[in-house]
This record gives C-alpha cells, sequence and structure tokens, in this order.
C-alpha cells in the first residue's frame, strides 16, 4: 500500500470540494434555528445520562428517543453479551461522539491510548481512565487488569488510536488490548448523512464540533454493530490476535485489514502540512520603485530555529545541535524532527562544520622574519600565498553558502 492509500483512510476536510457546499448555504437559515433549538434537547440528554441510575431499565431508550429528536438516531445490530462484565470492548474510530454514543447504549470506561480526546464528553463526567505513561509496558497492563476487576463497566478501547472515516480501511490495531488476557467484545461503528456530502468528522475535529455539524444538518444516522465475544487461542500472540480481530472486524464492516498503524498516518499528516507550508504561494507585494531594495530580514527566522532547536534539545539533549539545526531547517517541524532522529533517518554522528569565520581570523599572511637568501624568501612568499588562497576560497563559501 502506498501513501495515496492514507488519503482514502483519513478525512483532512469537513467537505470534497466547494461545490459540496452549494446546498449548505440555502439550508443554513433552516439549519441555524434546528441546531439552536436541538442544543437545549442535547443538554437535556446529557443531564439525564448522568441524573438516570445505570441500572435503571429504560435509561438507554429515553435517551436514543431524544437523540432522534436532535437528528441522531442510532440502530443497534447483535446484542452485547452480558454472560461477563470482565471484558474489554474495542471498537472503530469514525468520529469524536463515538464514546458517548456507546455509553449511552451501556455503561463502559474509555481507556485513552493516544487516542485524541480533546473535548469528549467522557472527561466532564468521568468515565474515562487515561493509562498511565510514566510506567512499563508490564505495569500498564497489570494497572488495566486490576481496573477491570474492580468495575463493574466493560472497559472500552479505540485499539486504531486516531480518527479515520470508516470508508476504506481498518488501521492496524494497537496490542495493548489484546495483552490483558480477557475476553474481546468487538463493535463495529458507521455513520451515514443523508442530503448533504459532509464528513461527520475529520482528522483533526473535536467533539463539540463534529457534534455542531450534527446539530445542524437534518440527520446523522450511526449504526452499532456487536459482534461475537473474541477469546484468544493457547498457541496466538498478541500480534496474532489483534490481527484476527482486525480482519473479522473489517470483514463486517466490508472493508479491508490496513498494514499502516497510528504513527503512519500521524507521520503522514505532519508531511502534508510541512508540504503544504512550503508550497503555499508567497503574498504578491507591490514595491515601489522610488525606495531602495533593502535585504530581506532574518532575524526574526533565526530566532524561530533558535526556538525550535531548543525544544529538540530538551527532548533530546544527547544530540549535536547542528545536526538537530539541519534537520529543522528541512522540516521546520519539532516532532518530525524528532521522529526523524530516533527512527535514525538523520546521521548523528555527522562531523560538526567547522566555523568558517574562526579559519580566516587565525590565517596570518605575514612573514616570521626577514631571510637573509633569496631562496629562503621565495619559499616563505609561497606560504603566504598559499594562505591567501585558502582564505579566499573560505570566504567564497561563506558568502555562497556552500
Amino acid at each position: 500500500m502506498s501513501e495515496s492509500d492514507l488519503e482514502n483512510i483519513i478525512s483532512l476536510n469537513r467537505y470534497p470540494n466547494y461545490i459540496a457546499l452549494l446546498p449548505l448555504i440555502l439550508y443554513l437559515p433552516i439549519g441555524l434555528a434546528l441546531c439552536i433549538v436541538r442544543i437545549f434537547i442535547f443538554l437535556h440528554v446529557c443531564l439525564l445520562s448522568y441524573i438516570l441510575p445505570a441500572k435503571f431499565p429504560y435509561k438507554s431508550l429515553i435517551l436514543r428517543v431524544m437523540l432522534c429528536v436532535t437528528g441522531l438516531p442510532i440502530s443497534s445490530q447483535g446484542l452485547l453479551h452480558t454472560d461477563s462484565k470482565k471484558k474489554i470492548i474495542i471498537a472503530n474510530h469514525i468520529s469524536s461522539l463515538d464514546p458517548f454514543i456507546l455509553s449511552l447504549l451501556h455503561p463502559t470506561v474509555l481507556a485513552i491510548e493516544n487516542v485524541k480526546t480533546s473535548g469528549h464528553l467522557q472527561q466532564s463526567l468521568n468515565i474515562y481512565f487515561p493509562l498511565p505513561s510514566d510506567k512499563s509496558h508490564a505495569e500498564v497492563i497489570k494497572t488495566l487488569r486490576d481496573k477491570i476487576e474492580e468495575s463493574n463497566d466493560s472497559l472500552l478501547f479505540f485499539p486504531e488510536q486516531i480518527k479515520t472515516n470508516g470508508k476504506s480501511s481498518l488501521l492496524k490495531f494497537s496490542l495493548l488490548p489484546f495483552e490483558v488476557d480477557f475476553p474481546i467484545q468487538p463493535v463495529t461503528i458507521q455513520a451515514h448523512r443523508y442530503l448533504f456530502d459532509i464528513n461527520v468528522s475529520t482528522y483533526a475535529s473535536s467533539f463539540y464540533e463534529d457534534l455542531i455539524w450534527c446539530l445542524l444538518l437534518p440527520v446523522t444516522c450511526f449504526s452499532i454493530k456487536y459482534l461475537p465475544v473474541t477469546n484468544n487461542k493457547p498457541d496466538e500472540n498478541g500480534a496474532d490476535f489483534a490481527s484476527r480481530v482486525q480482519s473479522n472486524m473489517a470483514k463486517s464492516l466490508n472493508l479491508r485489514a490496513s498494514s499502516f498503524s497510528y504513527y503512519d498516518v500521524t507521520d503522514y499528516t505532519k508531511k502534508k502540512q510541512v508540504t503544504e507550508r512550503f508550497t503555499e504561494p508567497a503574498p504578491r507585494i507591490v514595491k515601489n520603485v522610488s525606495e531602495p531594495l533593502l535585504p530581506k530580514p532574518v532575524v526574526k527566522e533565526d530566532e524561530e530555529l533558535k526556538r525550535l532547536v531548543q525544544q529538540v534539545k530538551d527532548v533530546l539533549p544527547d544530540t549535536p545541535t547542528h545536526v538537530v539545526l539541519i534537520d529543522l531547517k528541512k522540516t521546520r517541524d519539532v516532532d518530525l524532527t524528532i521522529t526523524n532522529i530516533l527512527e535514525g533517518r538523520v546521521d548523528v554522528s555527522k562531523p560538526e562544520e567547522k566555523n568558517s569565520n574562526t579559519k580566516t581570523e587565525n590565517l596570518s599572511f605575514k612573514a616570521g622574519k626577514f631571510e637573509s637568501q633569496a631562496s629562503a624568501r621565495q619559499l616563505s612568499f609561497a606560504e603566504r600565498k598559499q594562505a591567501m588562497l585558502e582564505a579566499a576560497r573560505i570566504q567564497y563559501r561563506i558568502k555562497h553558502g556552500l
């Protein structure tokens, strides 16, 4: 699979082109009025979700009916296996609303593993469990096991670790939920939006952005499907277990099981941002011919590079400064430079370029003394001539940046 396949897995923009906005412009007055009314109804949904106890028999039904009024109907297929609450629920991730919708259907605790959760309503409702980042892998697994044992609710994972558009492929799953040695309940999520060609979510959108678009547009239908509980086979390691569940979920969604991971998508989006930043056309400036041409100031650029270099050095203090500076001039991105250094794309053993200015300052063109013999004076003159030529070469390289 090539990088072009990554463009089909994630959605970077809310709408494919400006033509898709034409029907929305005509609908906008109705949509804004509808959105205002739906916001108050949605606040009541959140309030009831918090007030009603988890064991209330009609809680899920009441909340789903109220969500239908807000333009968010939820259909479910299959049954959640309740024979054992000590299990892990994993689902594909297509929008920032996924954790909220799944928590309305049944109580879950969201395990945050590199998933962008900024703005998630789970945080305000205290139904999320951040994984410790300062512990070893074995300690994290032990923490998860203890959490599942002591909690009455299932632990929810998004093993893709990032949002996709749910139209092409499933990203490679993280191995963490498959190494805890608990039964896995796979759940698939699909979203359909009618009348308007507007994506349900984007790669960088927040919970509130996705929510406002759902409340603004007429209807966004979410389809939830529960797959059979899956257990790890005796001769199966975590990677094979994750691959088997990924293939089953992809088959249920009529998608492909991709070999791309969360880190591949992150690198791709950062490179795309850097490329767009440097290929962006510069604004046209009309110069006054009467004004003298002044040299372009580079002070701000130098200060920005120094700041970026310092940020990289804070994370990788042993990396030579000149190596960091060379890569930052290419990427202009701290995270991408750190990734390049850690993955060996940057040669940290490259010797530092010596300061040419100090070379020219240390060169002396004077003879030590006046020799009595003509041959000795000629030799002294040749040495000084060679030193002057070397200094001229250095100055030329400095001037032309060679």
